[in-house]
């Protein structure tokens, strides 16, 4: 979805004659002023904006919130270590019928085991997909081949399970067996070792997980503005403040977007180790400034694009909005629900 991101340190939005301006007035880190009082970082159309991110110590005034508003532009805030921290939607649609489809969709089992089960399908059929381009690009690593034959073979136990406990234990280890692989494919001088969250001990698991914190907001905001509760979840449960629909939505997404792009920045460099720092508030390494710079530059770049192996030539942006759009005329009851990788 057409994104600003605003990252500088003491960054302002504003109103200015009906556009979005960023300003800064001074470099909060630095000694003192810069040589102009105000120098403008940006300027945009209200109309190519979609969701404006504040990433760390920027801000946005009154005025530019109200025209967001008026606009049907959605503001998210993140910390600088990649925490979401809240997001500012517009009127939701006026229409609740989806919503009341969802609720209904929600609370039959069946059916949201059945959404469940493909969204599962589809996320491992992407790991295989992953892999598949990391073995063209190294060939002679014969353990990709047996982690996508693994894989291959779980994607069948994953549609015919009728719990979704088993269903999460499948997805667990599908994980587990692409992780393992998935280091083969790092070879631009940052090293992964395994996934670890909370904190991420490295600059791959930052990035990863600072990556999905990214993609699940921009999903959630896409399913808000189609009148969705992005909160009701089909395989991720209710729980206070988690936003399980757009977490289920997500999982397609995961390894084809956010895996491979990390791949990408890393091994043309775009992201170096210099590029991150100790986290000193909850430990684990973060973004520097210009690492964080450097990543939503090759982000933006990243999600405009037609991703190769991705269905139809589409960019992830584009695909993500016919997702949510598929999801929609599914609840409603227009058509079944094509995932992503289907089988």
């Amino acid at each position: 979805m057409p994104t600003l991101y605003v990252t500088e340190p003491g960054a302002v939005v504003r109103r200015s004659k009906g556009s979005i301006v960023v300003t800064i007035d001074k470099d909060p880190d630095g000694p003192g002023p810069l040589r102009k009082k105000r120098r403008e970082l940006a300027e945009v159309e209200p109309h190519l904006l979609e969701l404006i991110a504040l990433v760390g110590r920027s801000h946005i005034t009154s005025w530019a919130t109200h025209l967001c508003l008026q606009q049907g532009i959605a503001v998210a805030w993140f910390r600088r270590n990649g925490d979401f921290l809240g997001r500012l939607v517009p009127e939701l649609s006026r229409t609740a019928d989806l919503r009341l489809a969802q609720f209904h969709a929600v609370t039959d089992d069946a059916r949201a085991l059945h959404l469940a089960r493909m969204f599962i399908a589809s996320k491992v059929r992407s790991a295989i997909a992953v892999l598949s381009v990391i073995r063209s690009n190294r060939p002679g690593k014969p353990e990709l081949g047996q982690a996508m034959r693994a894989l291959q073979a779980m994607t069948g136990a994953v549609q015919n399970t009728t719990e979704k406990d088993a269903l999460l234990g499948f997805e667990g280890n599908a994980a587990r067996i692409y992780f393992e692989v998935f280091r083969v494919g790092f070879v631009g001088g940052i090293l992964f070792t395994g996934r670890a969250r909370r904190p991420p001990p490295d600059p791959a698991n930052a990035l990863l997980s600072f990556g999905y914190v990214i993609l699940v907001n921009a999903v959630a905001s896409l399913l808000e503005a189609r009148g969705f509760d992005p909160y009701l979840g089909f395989l991720h449960t209710v729980r206070s403040g988690r936003p399980s629909l757009a977490l289920d939505l997500t999982e397609e997404f995961r390894h084809s977007v956010v895996d491979r792009f990390a791949l990408r920045v890393f091994n043309r460099r775009q992201l170096r180790p210099e590029h991150f720092e100790a986290d000193e508030s909850r430990g684990g390494v973060k973004l520097t400034r210009e690492g964080m710079r450097s990543f939503f530059r090759a982000w933006e770049e990243f999600m405009d694009k037609p991703l190769p192996g991705l269905a139809d030539d589409i960019s992830p942006e584009a695909l993500m909005r016919r997702q949510a759009d598929r999801l929609a005329a599914h609840i409603r009851g227009r058509e079944e629900y094509l995932p992503v990788f289907p089988g």
